[in-house]
């Protein structure tokens, strides 16, 4: 076995048995939407805090309100009532399960509420008559839920209904599995025709979210409400129409991107006349249903959209969402390294009308751990700022042809960045408003420190950060590098005695690092993996993958489970196969390992 696998097997073995490898680190932009009109939703700041780790404590402490509470890795039965004034936040791997009857998480009448960070998990949609798996129902209003997951609710996803007011929907994915057999229909505001006492209530913003595979409507299907449908993404599969317009709907559906939908729009008239539904200034691939009725509202308050007009800004927006909807958020605790204080908005700006900021929408900074719950920040927009964001260390050591820990700045207060000084092989590039270093050391990079500067640019001040880069001569013991795009894979004398290797579903601080395994380990007689391809092609224990430019694609793998690293064990993405063709996005060039079942596949893309 070479020196190059053998190491290499060693990285793996300790990036994936140690839970440090999986602390995700996602943008944590503050709250925006409907949820801040009204007085603001703070949900439990300035209430003391709780840590659970059963489903017991977590019914009590979330019914009787009035607390910031943490839910530690696990599954927790439904259902779980909420009352008001409460945070509930989880950490990585915190899954509500739905019961067979009811909701896995319920909102009836409840006030000032923010829920972040989980996942929730149905048990599949069926046409009978049942609950949704998230509910937000009976006049609850100061709603915020961001950064989770719901999939496979009974009868939907998440509903807003009877009146429920002021909320915002953020950085969530929606979908449905195999475990669903019909009525996959994900979103409903508005529950009847004949509820005309919903006029001027059910206000609700949806920004940043993901109605992915097997949805087939109601992504949403809106009655009486104004509803804010903005820089979201639309590509199921499985989808009939995506956003429908019922009676007196009032929707603004504004700068998303819908990729090989059937009909964005559904104008709805058979139940009453529709009040608006106006598409504005999105990015459509093959996607019909592209007729607007109307003038839509204008939101009182201040949302900065990502540009999607050119097909390079919307494939930058469908990349961040696919990366971080879904419950992404460091957990408790976690520290992230900030060079100023992040402005109040970081979300890339739009050529869209301005709208007005409401003054209720400002939540006050708290400390620690409460400040992730709240998620707010209170410096100015016109002070330009980068927030360090990302697990990779700005001061690096690295080989020639290995590549860095990635990491990346949220940009406030300027309209982009640039950067000098990299090594080759290493690159700077912005993402909306975001400007992420990573990449690949060149083998041929000059071994030295490069010392590296990031400047803010387009606003009216500006700010930098500095750092370096060290690159050291790579051994000569290394395998030297190949033409080939394919490495063999490992004999199969070396996978006779493999033990399966699991993802863990424990989180990990996002400040830790990888556990490292000495290279004899590695090599003692106890392999610990199936194969490390670099692939372009590669057909193995039938599932077949194909990887192009920055796309991976697993074909015949249904029903698989799959997961996605980077080289520094950093998740970046999990979960199952549910079609035959599933597709990875992979957020940059350099190396990354898939793990599909308990095959381990290393993946080199240019």
């Amino acid at each position: 076995m070479g020196v190059f696998q053998n190491v290499l097997k060693a990285q793996i073995f300790g990036l994936l048995i140690s839970t440090a490898a999986f602390g995700v680190v996602s943008p944590d932009f503050p709250q925006k939407g409907f949820s801040t009109l009204n007085g603001g939703t703070t949900g439990g700041e300035g209430k003391s805090v709780v840590t659970v780790d059963n489903v017991s404590d977590l019914k009590s402490y979330a019914k009787n309100g009035n607390k910031i509470i943490y839910v530690k890795p696990g599954n927790y039965m439904g259902t779980i009532e909420v009352g008001s004034n409460v945070t509930i936040y989880g950490y990585q791997g915190a899954v509500i399960e739905q019961p067979s009857s009811g909701s896995a998480m319920k909102l009836s009448g409840s006030n000032n509420v923010i829920i972040r960070n989980l996942e929730f998990k149905g048990v599949g949609a069926k046409d009978d008559d049942d609950e949704d798996c998230l509910q937000v129902n009976h006049e609850s209003k100061n709603i915020w839920i961001d950064h989770v997951s719901v999939y496979d609710g009974h009868d939907g996803n998440l509903d807003i209904t009877n009146g429920s007011d002021f909320v915002t929907i953020s950085w969530t994915k929606f979908s449905y599995t195999s475990k669903s057999s019909n009525h996959q229909f994900s979103n409903l505001i508005g529950s009847s025709k004949t509820k005309t006492t919903d006029r001027n209530k059910l206000n609700v913003t949806f920004h940043h979210s993901w109605w992915a595979d097997g949805v087939k409507e109601r992504m949403p299907r809106v009655r009486f409400g104004h509803v804010h449908v903005a820089n979201n993404l639309f590509d199921s599969k499985d989808g009939s129409y995506c956003v429908r317009a019922a009676i007196e709907s009032n929707i603004r559906i504004e700068n998303n991107v819908f990729i090989n939908q059937k009909k964005a729009l559904d104008l709805y008239t058979s139940d009453g006349e529709i009040t608006a539904a106006e598409l504005i200034n999105n990015y459509t691939e093959s996607t019909g249903g592209l007729t607007s009725k109307g003038t839509a509202f204008t939101p009182t308050y201040s949302l900065s959209l990502t540009d999607v007009s050119t097909k390079d800004n919307a494939y930058a927006l469908r990349d961040s969402i696919k990366l971080y909807a879904g419950p992404t958020l460091p957990d408790p605790g976690s520290n992230q390294e900030v060079t100023k204080p992040a402005s109040s908005s970081s979300e890339p700006a739009s050529s869209s009308s301005s709208v007005k900021q409401s003054s209720s929408s400002s939540v006050k900074q708290s400390s620690s751990s409460s400040a992730i719950a709240s998620s707010s920040s209170s410096a100015p927009e016109s002070v330009a700022t980068l927030t360090k964001k990302g697990s990779g260390s700005k001061t690096q050591t690295v080989e020639q042809g290995s590549a860095i820990q990635p990491f990346y700045y949220i940009i406030s207060g300027a309209t982009g960045a640039t950067v000098t000084g990299l090594p080759q092989g290493i690159e700077g590039v912005e993402k909306g408003l975001e400007f992420h270093i990573s990449g690949t050391v060149s083998e041929t990079a000059e071994p030295k420190e490069y010392k590296w500067t990031v400047s803010t640019t387009g606003g009216s001040n500006s700010a930098s950060v500095t750092g370096s880069i060290t690159v050291t001569k790579k051994p000569s013991t290394d395998v030297p590098a190949s033409s080939s795009a394919v490495e063999e894979p490992l004999s199969s004398s070396s996978k006779e005695d493999v033990p399966p290797i699991d993802v863990p579903d424990s989180p990990a601080s996002s400040n830790s690092q990888s556990t490292e395994v000495p290279e004899s380990s590695a090599s003692s007689g106890s392999d610990i993996m199936d194969d490390i391809t670099a692939i372009g092609h590669i057909v193995y224990s039938g599932y077949h993958i194909e990887v192009s430019n920055r796309t991976v694609e697993i074909q015949g793998g249904k029903g698989m489970s799959f997961a996605l690293l980077d080289m520094q064990g950093k998740l970046i993405q999990r979960g199952n196969l549910y079609s035959q063709n599933h597709r990875l996005a992979l957020p940059h060039s350099g190396s990354f390992i898939v793990k599909i079942n308990n095959k381990i596949h290393k993946i080199n893309v240019k």
